[in-house]
């Protein structure tokens, strides 16, 4: 059942109810009522104060278009945000006067020499496949990049440059997407929690919550890891489970570290004013999301077994995150099974960010009854996992 977009009014119908206000929700509905649906988004707890604000901003690069045919949907949607991310940057710092801080500092992939290095080979395999531009580097050139490398650089197996490669501070681009949400007249509702919903056969009615009764002609689940929790209120497994993911932010100087790295699944991320990032843990610790001494002494030891300059930074705080995971890592887009007008958006894991503009494109055409930009049939709830 597709939304027909009605012209804003002062009855507390709704065209869509977004159930949690995170990177995805609030795109998403920002999106929605760019192109005139009335939109309202609630939130257990405060506005992109879970996963979105806890990532590090990495938005790395995707296929053209041009690739596409040899592309999954996930690829395809990280394409499509690439395209999207500095778009979105310039337009919403037009409308909120608030900068995200989006820039193009590209990436270096490392592999130590005790590490395996057939997932980056595979990687870098699929890279070349895709048009991706990634350049090998031997130990000269990576000392030449990255400097702070230098003393390390003879310990790594491969190391690739990926020139395209940006970066968003999370909490800024929060920020700007609420205020824009402001301007387009999204009904934001922070601390508001939904208990259960009441359903007739196929449809949702309305959403019972812990402040009042929400009814909106359409729904959709984007609450990270408490999505499944929602779906089984409905009756619905969806196997979304969290991931926590620890970070550390150093002190600094501009330009000692100048591009992300990366080794596996761990990082360092350094910002414009010389505050580095260093990040992060996988930990399957169901909803603990607390900071740990041995996961935060881990990060540091990281981060000065690859630039050991960082050690003599001092940390200025410690956070965690819990990441919505799915079993095969992709995400759920597309129309929960039984109810004609209830959608989810919902197990990005560690990409909500990096694919939140194409993801809000991509779900405001199918909830609109709009052509999608990506077929995302294949992430859909009941694909075998």
């Amino acid at each position: 059942m597709a939304v027909a977009a009605r012209k804003k009014s002062t009855d507390r119908t709704y065209d869509v109810l977004i159930v949690g206000g995170g990177v995805i929700g609030l795109s998403l509905a920002w999106e929605l009522a760019q192109h005139g649906a009335q939109v309202c988004v609630v939130d257990r707890g405060q506005l992109g104060q879970e996963a979105s604000w806890a990532g590090a901003g990495m938005v790395p690069p995707g296929p053209k278009e041009s690739h596409w045919g040899l592309a999954t949907p996930g690829e395809q949607l990280a394409g499509l945000s690439q395209r999207l991310q500095h778009l979105w940057h310039e337009r919403l710092l037009e409308l909120t006067g608030i900068d995200n801080e989006y820039r193009r500092c590209g990436s270096v992939q490392l592999t130590f020499a005790a590490d395996p290095t057939h997932d980056l080979d595979d990687k870098v395999r699929r890279w070349t496949e895709l048009g991706i531009v990634c350049r090998p580097l031997d130990t000269a050139t990576l000392s030449d990049i990255e400097p702070s490398l230098e003393n390390r650089a003879a310990t790594f197996t491969r190391a690739y440059h990926l020139p395209d490669e940006a970066q968003i501070r999370n909490p800024r681009h929060l920020r700007a997407l609420v205020a824009a949400c402001h301007l387009e007249g999204v009904d934001l509702r922070p601390e508001v929690a939904v208990h259960h919903f009441e359903t007739s056969e196929s449809c949702l009615l309305r959403a019972v919550t812990s402040d009042q009764p929400i009814q909106a002609e359409a729904y959709c689940l984007a609450s990270g890891s408490w999505s499944g929790q929602l779906a089984a209120s409905l009756g619905i497994e969806l196997p979304v489970k969290p991931i926590r993911g620890q970070i550390v932010l150093l002190e600094g100087a501009p330009q000692v570290i100048k591009r992300n790295i990366y080794v596996g699944h761990r990082y360092l991320t350094p910002r414009s004013d010389g505050r580095v990032l260093v990040g992060s843990t996988q930990e399957d610790v169901g909803f603990l999301k607390e900071n740990t001494k041995s996961g935060v002494s881990e990060l540091l030891s990281f981060a000065k077994s690859i630039a050991p300059e960082t050690g003599q930074f001092a940390v200025e705080s410690r956070w965690a995150g819990l990441r919505p995971s799915t079993a095969d890592g992709m995400p759920y887009l597309g129309r929960l099974p039984r109810f004609d007008n209830c959608w989810l958006a919902t197990g990005h894991f560690r990409a909500g960010l990096q694919l939140s503009p194409a993801t809000a494109v991509v779900m405001r055409a199918m909830m609109l009854g709009q052509a999608s930009p990506v077929d995302v049939t294949a992430l859909g709830v009941e694909r075998p996992c």
